[in-house]
């Protein structure tokens, strides 16, 4: 897996969590949103972008799985 400098947390979220797909809500944040100008950490819980939650769907049904976002995101210019 090539370092993605546009998704630090990203990456070090995927290499711990890699295929798994039944990830808590907090992986899924640590995943998706810690990267995003817009996270913060005072966020209630019950808050989603539409981006956490169209990855969270597919990562749930398993047609990505972390380790495939990372790997996707590390073949990109971002």
């Amino acid at each position: 897996m090539s370092e993605n400098d546009g998704f630090p947390n990203l990456e070090k979220a995927a290499s711990r969590l890699g295929s798994r797909r039944d990830l808590s809500l907090a992986e899924l944040r640590e995943l998706l949103c810690y990267d995003c100008d817009f996270w913060h950490d005072e966020h209630e819980d019950d808050l989603e972008c539409s981006c956490f939650r169209i990855l969270r769907i597919v990562i749930e049904r398993g047609v990505l799985t972390p380790d495939e976002l990372s790997d996707a995101l590390a073949q990109t210019d971002v």
